[in-house]
């Protein structure tokens, strides 16, 4: 039999999956035009053309309740989410059978509702698992945790205790500090950047507003490790471009971003999902949070099969899991870690990857140990620190032990850049500098 189809339910960004491959991609967004519904990403390239006929709260709100327009065949949010969840499995190639991995922010009434529509759809829904346990799954080693993802508009913050295994105590759901406050955030100083240096409000009419948030996504990406991008938008027959700094919109963003932060649980590390990572300075704000990537999720799904399945016609809502294997947080084999990665080159290192964790590359000091752990302070089993930012990150060793970069020994301060691997004399531990920005991206 093939393996299950997961689907990744999170408004912001819905993953579809078989087996290893990675099907497709669709955002919970809808534009009603008449008899006419666009879904996915084919609505959100006119969401901002249309504002009054889009919908984007039919997955985080999804209930029966009646709109108050209500009228044709599309009655509430439950109908909308029955459209995408039907376009998404033809899409995905019709598979029999489909695992669901959900955020902690769905109550009992959504997750019966769910498994409701999806017993009028023509595939059996074989499984039911919190997302965020499922991520940590893949990677959390012992310890307490509060991973961090980021919904269309809300954030979640699922608290998870590791130890036999991997088990979720609570959940705090963040409303309005989602992906849409954010984007709205930045376009705000994006707008002002323009008004400033071209005295042009691309806010100020609908098709360049919608230019604006289609270039969003590619300016915040930039931003993780650039000092500035060039933004470029057609205004009838000119083209009026500004330049944002990376400076700017971490500052800007950081205000929208204080609202998770208060509600962090002292004395948990904080775990970032690849949707949350996306958003400038957030991990940084977070206490220098790792971050998942973004088949977390899936290899989670993948590991733990047998207990997600269920064989009978009533599924259970998983919420915990074995805890990994040892060896998932760190690779015994420096030439797989090695071949994973692109060799060194000039582009700036935005993360630190150790295992299957990234930890963010900022102004706060990284200390390292070789034995396999990551801290923002100081420890007597510290081996060297990471410090710095774009192209001026530097490693300074701390202790009596031999470190080396790419083979080479470091006796004082060393500049790295992407693709540079830091190790340890008697030690199998094996830190990597990544950058996540595309070598094309401007």
């Amino acid at each position: 039999m093939a393996p299950p189809c997961i689907i990744e339910l999170n408004d912001a960004d819905i993953r579809v999956s078989r087996g290893d491959r990675p099907l497709l991609r669709s955002p919970g967004i809808a534009v009603i035009q008449g008899n006419e519904l666009k879904l996915g990403e084919q609505a959100a390239q006119v969401a901002h053309l249309h504002p009054r006929n889009t919908y984007n709260r039919f997955w985080s709100a999804l209930s029966q309740e009646p709109w108050p327009d209500a009228a044709g065949t599309l009655r509430h949010n439950a109908d909308l989410a029955w459209h995408h969840l039907r376009l998404l499995h033809e899409q995905a190639g019709k598979p029999e059978q489909v695992i669901f991995a959900v955020p902690g922010s769905f109550s009992s009434a959504q997750l019966s509702l769910l498994l409701g529509i999806s017993q009028s759809c023509s595939f059996k829904a074989a499984g039911l698992v919190d997302a965020a346990v499922a991520a940590a799954a893949s990677v959390a080693g012992a310890g307490r945790y509060q991973h961090i993802e980021l919904q269309l508009h809300q954030a979640v913050l699922t608290r998870i205790d590791v130890g036999n295994e991997v088990q979720r105590q609570s959940v705090d759901v963040v409303e309005g500090s989602g992906i849409l406050a954010f984007h709205d955030a930045a376009a705000e100083l994006v707008a002002d950047a323009f008004i400033q240096q071209s005295r042009f409000d691309p806010l100020h009419r609908a098709e360049t507003e919608q230019a604006v948030y289609d270039q969003l996504p590619r300016c915040l990406a930039a931003l993780q490790s650039q000092h500035e991008i060039l933004l470029d938008i057609a205004a009838g027959r000119s083209r009026q471009q500004a330049r944002v700094t990376r400076d700017g919109m971490v500052a800007r963003l950081q205000r929208e971003y204080a609202a998770i932060v208060q509600r962090l649980e002292p004395g948990r590390m904080a775990l970032l999902g690849d949707r949350a990572a996306a958003m400038p300075g957030l991990a940084a704000a977070c206490g220098a949070a790792p971050v998942l990537g973004e088949d977390a999720v899936r290899r989670g799904c993948l590991a733990h099969l047998e207990r997600i399945q269920s064989g009978g016609p009533n599924l259970n809502f998983v919420t915990r899991l074995p805890a990994p294997e040892a060896a998932a947080l760190r690779s015994a084999d420096p030439e797989a870690v090695t071949a994973r990665r692109p060799a060194r080159d000039s582009r700036a290192a935005t993360h630190l990857l150790h295992g299957y964790l990234a930890y963010p590359v900022s102004d706060r000091t990284l200390y390292l140990s070789a034995r396999g752990s990551i801290g923002t302070a100081a420890q007597p089993t510290s081996s060297c620190s990471i410090t710095g930012n774009g192209m001026d990150i530097r490693i300074t060793p701390l202790a009596d032990i031999t470190i080396y970069v790419d083979g080479e020994r470091v006796d004082g301060p060393r500049r790295l850049a992407a693709g540079d691997k830091i190790s340890f004399a008697g030690s199998d531990t094996v830190y990597s500098l990544i950058s996540t920005t595309h070598p094309d991206a401007t």
